[in-house]
């Protein structure tokens, strides 16, 4: 195992990565890197439907990860966001107002 599988297996195990960071499903295997993020691939499909310039989409276990890319995933966790979201009046699976 290389360095960053090693560092994405270590993120995606905490328990604050457990769920999809959008929905309920577990052990997600996707990301939004610069949302620092893991995701399910449904989810992850609706991220990449965004557009990279929104939400950026890797494969925690298939894709090639730089350095940059996985601090920007040790920065975030999907409870982190999800409070941020909260915060802001976005509670998580429900959509955005039009």
């Amino acid at each position: 195992m290389d360095d960053s599988s090693t560092t994405l297996s270590r993120l995606n195990a905490l328990p604050a990565n457990q769920t999809c960071a959008d929905c309920v499903t577990r052990n997600p295997q996707w990301a939004s890197v610069n949302h620092g993020i893991f995701l399910c691939l449904n989810c992850s499909g609706i991220h990449r439907s965004l557009g990279v310039h929104i939400s950026f989409v890797r494969s925690a276990t298939m894709d090639t990860w730089t350095p940059a890319q996985l601090k920007l995933m040790e920065a975030g966790t999907n409870d982190k966001l999800n409070r941020f979201l909260e915060k802001h009046g976005v509670s998580k699976g429900v959509p955005a107002p039009h």
